[in-house]
């Protein structure tokens, strides 16, 4: 059985700091940039990462890259 995976696309996520909840859990709030290329570096991905944290206004808690693939069987 050969499995081949094809690219389908990227997603740049930034997750910020919203606060602490009423039980004293951190709350964390996702901002999601789509339609990464799926050829982008991490470290191009990271340095526009960091010119978009200097837009916002909460503070950066993780930066994530979800690649999205394609798995088929031929």
């Amino acid at each position: 059985m050969a499995i081949t995976t094809t690219p389908l696309g990227s997603e740049l996520v930034l997750v910020m700091d919203n606060g602490i909840g009423a039980s004293g859990q951190q709350l964390t709030r996702n901002r999601t940039y789509r339609d990464v290329k799926p050829d982008a570096t991490n470290e191009n991905l990271y340095l526009a990462a960091g010119q978009l944290i200097g837009l916002q206004q909460r503070t950066n808690l993780s930066i994530e890259r979800r690649d999205l693939v394609m798995i088929e069987d031929l």
